[in-house]
C-alpha cells in the first residue's frame, strides 16, 4: 500500500528521482509499453513475458542501478514467470519499428509535459522550430555471440540517427539500424518523411546532399548545413561579401545554386566562416549552405549552425549518465533497445531541467546543473523508490493525470530541489601531457619512493629560497 507519509518523505529526501519517476509513469505506463508491442511485434507470445517486463528489467542496467541483463533479471526474478534465457531470447528478437515506436510515442508524451511548464530554450533561429540531425554509430560489443568470437574486429551492433528538438532540449525521434557499417545518408530519406513546414534542420556534412536540401525545400523548410566538396552539384554565384564577425570568425556570404539530378535548381546561400581556432579536423574554415530568406542574417546562420553543439553535448551526457551502449549485448535488437531507453532516460532528465528553468532561469541552470550529478542522484534513489514497484496505485496515480497536472505536480516537487547537490564542478585547463622518460633498465617503478624523492627535493628548494 502506498503511504503518503513515505512518499512525501521521498519528496524531500529524493525530489530529482520521484519528478523522473512521475514523469515515466504519465509518459510511459506499462499499459502503453505493451500496447506498442502488439502493434508492431505480430503474432509474438507475450502472455508469459510482457514486453513492459523488458523494458523496466532493461531500464535498471541502463540508468546504472545493475551492471547487466543477468543482474537484473536476479533482481525482479518474483516478478517474472520465465527464465533468463527466454529474456534474452526476447531481447534479440524484438523488430526494429517497435523500438523506433518506444521513443517516438514516450516523446509526444514528454514534449506535452515540457510545454506545460512553459519554460522552453533559447531559439537557435528566432522564430524557427529548430531540428538538429545526427547519427550514432554504437560501440563495438563484446564477441559474446557464438559467430563473433573468431573475428578479430570490433562487432559493430547498429546505427541510430537522432533527431533532437533544440527548443525543448529533448529527443523527438530516432530512427535505427542493424547494419553497423550503413551510412547515415542512406537512412536520410526516412527523415525527410517526418520534415513539417516551417521547421529549420541544422545537420553536418554527411547531409549536404541534393536529396536532403531539395526535399527540405519542397516541404516548405529550411537547412542550414556544412557544404561537403563532394555531396551536391553547387554553382556559386558572385562575389563573396564580408558580413561580420562572431565569437569564431569572420563571416562572408554568396549566392549560389544546387542542381539535382534532373537539372532542378535550387537557390540558397553559401556562407564562409574563416575560423580564429582551427577545428579539431585542422580546418581553417567551413562553409554553410542554407535556403533561409534574407531578412535571417548570415551572422545568425552561422551562429545557427554552432547550435549542433547541443546533439553533440546530449549524446556526451548519455555516455556519462547513462549505460545506453552496453557491451556485453551483441545481438542489434537488443542493443538498439538499451539505446533507445537511454534516450527516453535522457528526456526525463530534460522534464526536471525544464522544471529548475522554469524555477531559477535558463542562464543559472544551464551554467550550474550538472548532468551527470542529477543521474547520480535519480540511480542513487533506486532503492527506496523501490518501494512503489509493486504498488499498482503509484502507477494508476499518474498514469492518467493530463499534461498540465503533471506539470503542477513537478513544480511542486522542484521546490524541494538542492541547487547546491547539483552544482557543477568544472576542470580547470587541460595542462600539456609532458614527456615521459623510458629506460628498458627500469621498466617499473615504486611510486611511494618518487614521491618520497620530490618531497626531498622540494624541501631543500625551500631551504636554499629561505637562506
Amino acid at each position: 500500500m502506498l503511504h503518503q507519509e513515505v512518499f512525501d518523505r521521498l519528496s524531500v529526501k529524493y525530489p530529482e528521482a520521484v519528478m523522473v519517476r512521475v514523469t515515466l509513469e504519465n509518459a510511459l505506463p506499462p499499459t502503453l509499453v505493451d500496447d506498442i508491442f502488439s502493434q508492431h511485434a505480430g503474432r509474438r507470445n507475450s502472455r508469459k513475458l510482457l514486453f513492459s517486463t523488458v523494458v523496466a528489467l532493461l531500464s535498471l542496467v541502463v540508468c546504472r542501478v545493475r551492471n547487466s541483463v543477468h543482474a537484473s533479471y536476479q533482481l525482479m526474478e518474483k516478478e517474472i514467470s520465465v527464465g533468463v534465457k527466454a529474456v534474452y531470447n526476447r531481447l534479440n528478437s524484438l523488430p526494429i519499428a517497435l523500438i523506433e515506436a518506444l521513443v517516438r510515442e514516450s516523446a509526444l508524451r514528454i514534449f506535452a509535459i515540457v510545454d506545460a511548464l512553459q519554460s522552453p530554450l533559447r531559439p537557435i533561429i528566432p522564430g524557427f522550430k529548430t531540428r538538429i540531425v545526427d547519427g550514432n554509430h554504437l560501440a563495438a560489443t563484446e564477441h559474446r555471440v557464438q559467430p563473433l568470437r573468431t573475428l578479430g574486429g570490433g562487432a559493430l551492433p547498429g546505427l541510430a540517427l537522432v533527431v533532437y528538438d533544440a527548443e525543448r532540449g529533448l529527443v523527438q525521434r530516432a530512427y535505427l539500424s542493424e547494419d553497423g557499417h550503413e551510412q547515415e545518408r542512406s537512412i536520410t530519406v526516412r527523415v525527410l518523411e517526418d520534415v513539417e513546414p516551417g521547421e529549420v534542420w541544422i545537420a553536418d556534412r554527411a547531409y549536404a546532399t541534393c536529396v536532403f536540401m531539395h526535399e527540405i525545400e519542397a516541404q516548405g523548410s529550411y537547412f542550414i548545413v556544412r557544404r561537403h566538396q563532394t555531396n551536391g552539384r553547387i554553382v556559386e554565384l558572385g562575389e563573396w561579401t564580408y558580413c561580420g564577425r562572431t565569437e569564431t570568425g569572420e563571416v562572408y556570404e554568396r549566392p549560389g545554386q544546387s542542381l539535382d539530378d534532373f537539372g532542378q535548381a535550387l537557390d540558397l546561400r553559401i556562407i564562409r566562416l574563416d575560423l580564429f581556432e582551427k577545428t579539431r579536423d585542422g580546418d581553417c574554415s567551413l562553409e554553410i549552405l542554407s535556403n533561409l530568406p534574407l531578412e535571417i542574417s548570415a551572422l545568425t546562420i552561422a551562429e545557427g549552425f554552432r547550435g549542433r553543439w547541443r546533439i553533440e553535448t546530449a549524446f556526451a551526457h548519455l555516455e556519462s549518465v547513462f549505460e545506453g551502449e552496453i557491451s556485453s549485448l551483441g545481438q542489434p535488437s537488443a542493443a538498439l533497445l538499451a539505446f533507445a531507453l537511454a534516450l527516453i532516460a535522457y528526456n526525463t532528465l530534460g522534464v526536471v531541467l525544464t522544471a529548475l528553468r522554469k524555477k531559477h532561469g535558463e542562464e543559472k541552470v544551464a551554467n550550474e546543473v550538472s548532468h551527470y550529478f542529477l543521474g547520480e542522484r535519480v540511480s542513487s534513489a533506486s532503492s527506496a523508490m523501490d518501494l512503489f514497484i509493486e504498488d499498482d496505485r503509484w502507477v494508476t496515480r499518474y498514469a492518467d493525470k493530463t499534461s498540465q497536472e503533471i506539470a503542477a505536480e513537478l513544480m511542486r516537487l522542484v521546490e524541494h530541489v538542492s541547487m547546491r547537490k547539483l552544482k557543477k564542478h568544472p576542470r580547470g585547463k587541460k595542462k600539456p601531457v609532458p614527456q615521459r622518460e623510458c629506460s628498458k633498465d627500469q621498466p617499473h617503478f615504486a611510486t611511494s619512493r618518487i614521491l618520497a624523492a620530490a618531497k626531498a627535493k622540494n624541501k631543500r628548494s625551500k631551504r636554499k629560497v629561505a637562506k
